[in-house]
């Protein structure tokens, strides 16, 4: 821990704030200056006024009736507050120590504040497409983001408390988080970036004694700290849209190219938009299939805003085929729910499927099943679009007029500049998706190959002379590969992660002659049950069926296993070759909803009076040994074993009861 430091050093080391550095605060307040004084008078007006700057909800304006892109805030005051649990890993990455100083900054009980780092918290103003629906203003409604750190790759965190009390976006919610949805977004957020999968982080949680919440029933409370490199979503571009804001919009914009990502230092510059005219994956997906697609072009270059919006449709692009390759389902993908960095953030009614079973949405509001298992890569591009005609006019201008697009209100273009503005970004978006499209599927089969085993050979840098045997490579084993090991899993519904672990630790030949239909038998077993395996081979050594119809598909898998088997042998490398890979993309530990479920309920169902209590001890056993599990799923040795083995065995053995497999979760947290 030598190299760990005190929260203070860090903040005095590095510590700053770019939102509140380069973005436009609301009307109340103007500056930290401001903020801090109003925040540190005590006397009984200012107190009045600190609730209706601080903690009053209502439609929020800038100095010059603008939109504003934040306002200034501070937690409200709890009676009490209980620290549960830090994520080691997230300490390790922040390089921060465990102390009583970022335990109270964590929770909101001290709040850090530096004019001349111009720090003081804040709260993000954005509206958001909810369910296809556009709802208006909305913004950090619980969120205050307290300040940027670096880590330990020197890249700034924007550090940031969920739960922390009412802000000037509760509309009519009141800024709390429950103690259930806080422990399973504290964990989620940690278990998918030790997974691999883009997230948010998270630091802290604390349990807030003697403060609930009312959702059906009232609620023990809790306030976790998140933290990522940025928390714009595009929500905030869709408040400028909706307020027809350009100048705002524009600042939010060059803050994104500038701030968000370092000047595009990491935009892959290697193969010309033009080049995905050619829709290598038509037919791959119902995402952006259009013929007319391919008579786009863009031929005068890319501005600096072509290039942040196609950036922010590649990181979205992979992210999904993470979701897609690991089966995970966000659950709520609203506009104001998608990270411009491509990140997994704002966890509500979010599950890993547990079976293969595409119409699955861990969500139990989603009746239209609009944010499905087999939906989310449409829906990420739906939103994607929502971002572009954000950005209509910062896409159409091209090099010729980007000159004038600061100065140029959207009533002051000529005709035949709206006529071009208009035909470039038609041609910008049409490209660009069919780009999404080609990265989603091609991350998506690379993925998916070294789940199974096999190395792609994807060339880590695309370009237009390779774009074509990428695509023939991956369409290829999709066909073959892919697909045939999904329809299998449809039908027999074994359970999605493990499979790829039991084919992982298969050691068989494939093939077996004397085999069933030709297949080893222990094959038969990874991809069915028991039961299904002698329904099969009482099929082929030709004994009676008494349930023809489910025999009948059994059978109709049996001979698709047979020939994937074939192709699938022609394509691996030796056991331990194919394990060598494999171990490094399957995790042999994923929290399933039912397991969150259960440490949640040994809070709220078997602690409660604790929870209530700020004199009482809490039993963090649970909590700490998922958390171990969670942030170490390639490596069982860091579990402990020795901790809570009971609970070890049974969170590893999933669990045969259907009614806690494929859960669904509220959206109310």
């Amino acid at each position: 821990m030598a190299d760990f430091r005190n929260i203070m050093q860090v903040l005095k080391e590095c510590g700053t704030s770019r939102v509140v550095k380069h973005m436009e605060p609301e009307r109340y307040l103007q500056s930290v200056g401001a903020a801090k004084e109003l925040y540190q008078n005590k006397d009984e007006e200012s107190l009045k006024r600190q609730k209706l700057v601080f903690h009053t909800p209502r439609p929020v304006t800038t100095e010059n009736n603008g939109v504003p892109h934040f306002s200034f805030g501070v937690p409200e005051e709890r009676p009490h507050y209980k620290f549960m649990a830090h994520s080691k890993k997230a300490l390790e990455d922040l390089q921060l120590k465990s102390d009583s100083s970022l335990i109270n900054i964590c929770q909101g009980s001290d709040v850090y504040i530096d004019e001349s780092r111009e720090i003081f918290p804040y709260s993000l103003a954005y509206a958001g497409f909810q369910f296809g629906e556009f709802a208006g203003q909305l913004g950090d409604g619980r969120v205050l983001n307290l300040f940027d750190i670096k880590d330990k790759e020197s890249k700034l965190q924007t550090v940031q408390l969920k739960g922390s009390g009412l802000t000037p976006y509760s509309r009519f919610a009141d800024g709390k988080a429950v103690v259930r949805s806080s422990i399973r977004e504290f964990l989620i957020c940690e278990s998918l970036h030790a997974i691999g999968i883009p997230s948010s982080r998270a630091l802290q949680i604390s349990s807030l004694p003697k403060t609930r919440a009312r959702r059906s029933v009232f609620e023990p409370c809790a306030v976790i700290t998140r933290f990522a490199p940025s928390w714009i979503r595009i929500g905030n571009f869709d408040l400028f849209r909706w307020k027809q804001d350009d100048e705002g919009l524009l600042k939010l914009a060059d803050f994104s190219i500038n701030h968000v990502f370092e000047g595009l230092k990491d935009y892959r510059d290697t193969v010309a938009l033009n080049s995905f005219s050619a829709n290598y994956f038509e037919g791959t997906s119902d995402t952006v299939n259009n013929k007319e697609l391919r008579s786009s072009k863009v031929d005068d270059g890319l501005t600096n805003y072509d290039k942040l919006f196609r950036h922010i449709v590649t990181l979205n692009a992979e992210c999904v085929a993470y979701w897609q390759a690991y089966g995970f389902c966000n659950g709520v993908l609203n506009t104001d729910n998608t990270s411009i960095l491509g990140l997994s953030i704002d966890f509500g009614p979010f599950g890993f499927m547990d079976k293969f079973q595409p119409q699955y949405t861990p969500n139990h509001d989603d009746y239209n099943l609009r944010y499905s298992f087999a939906n989310q890569p449409t829906v990420i591009w739906w939103n994607l679009i929502k971002l572009a005609e954000a950005l209509v006019i910062p896409l159409g201008v091209g090099p010729s007029l980007i000159d004038k697009l600061p100065t140029t209100n959207r009533g002051e273009w000529k005709d035949p500049e709206i006529e071009k503005i208009s035909k470039r970004a038609t041609a910008i978006i049409n490209l660009t998706g069919l780009e999404y499209e080609f990265r989603f599927t091609t991350k998506y089969a690379d993925l998916m190959a070294k789940r199974l085993g096999y190395d792609l050979n994807i060339p880590a840098t695309l370009t237009d002379d390779n774009l074509k045997s990428v695509a023939e490579k991956v369409t290829a084993f999709t066909t073959d590969i892919i697909e045939p090991i999904l329809r299998i899993l449809t039908v027999s519904g074994v359970d999605y992660n493990s499979f790829f672990l039991a084919l992982q630790n298969y050691d068989g030949n494939f093939l077996d002659e004397g085999g069933i239909n030709g297949v080893d038998d222990g094959l038969y077993r990874v991809f069915f049950n028991e039961e299904q395996t002698k329904k099969i081979n009482d099929y082929y050594i030709g004994q009676e069926q008494d349930d023809s119809g489910e025999t009948r598909k059994l059978i109709e898998e049996a001979e698709v296993l047979s020939n994937w088997s074939k192709d699938y042998k022609q394509l691996i490398s030796d056991y331990p070759e194919r394990v060598k890979i494999a171990k490094q993309f399957n995790p042999l530990f994923i929290p399933r909803n039912y397991i969150l479920e259960s440490v949640a309920n040994h809070y709220t169902d078997e602690q409660r009076n604790e929870l209530n209590d700020p004199d009482a001890k809490l039993d963090n056993g649970p909590l700490q040994k998922l958390i171990l599990m969670a942030t170490n799923p390639y490596d069982k040795s860091a579990w402990d074993s020795s901790f809570l083995p009971e609970l070890e065995k049974k969170w590893t053995n999933v669990t045969e009861d259907e009614d806690l497999l494929m859960t669904q979760c509220s959206c109310s947290s």
